[in-house]
């Protein structure tokens, strides 16, 4: 499976979520916000573990990850999309480093993250973990 996109397209990875990320802040947000942060930061957690072995940077994404999942629950409790300042600094810190491990990775490296990320989606679909 070829995985190629132009330099145009690298950005738009980036600044999608960025985006995304700031509509929590303005009231904006809605399920696709948090299922793209979602998305974009257990690509990060991945990439940090398993491509580069980045134990401090996984931890940090692993805060990240925690606030994602509390903005969600949130939203299940209260029927309102936001973030606390916490949750709105750890999913930024999430995203940037995703984006530093983004160039820095091969797009082959990027792939085989993005296949372990599906992989465990479609791992919890099924109720496997």
């Amino acid at each position: 499976m070829p995985f190629r996109h132009s330099s145009q397209d690298d950005l738009a990875l980036q600044l999608v979520p960025h985006s995304e990320l700031e509509k929590l802040r303005d009231g904006s947000a809605d399920e696709y916000t948090a299922n793209t942060l979602a998305f974009r930061l257990n690509w990060g957690y991945v990439m940090a573990g398993e491509i580069f072995d980045a134990p401090e940077v996984r931890a940090d994404m692993e805060q990240a990850l925690s606030a994602i999942r509390s903005v969600k629950e949130r939203h299940q409790r209260t029927g309102k999309w936001g973030a606390s300042g916490a949750e709105f600094f750890e999913m930024g810190r999430g995203l940037n480093h995703t984006d530093e491990m983004q160039k820095a990775a091969t797009r082959r490296e990027q792939l085989e993250a993005l296949r372990i990320v599906n992989k465990i989606n479609e791992m919890k679909q099924k109720g496997q973990i």
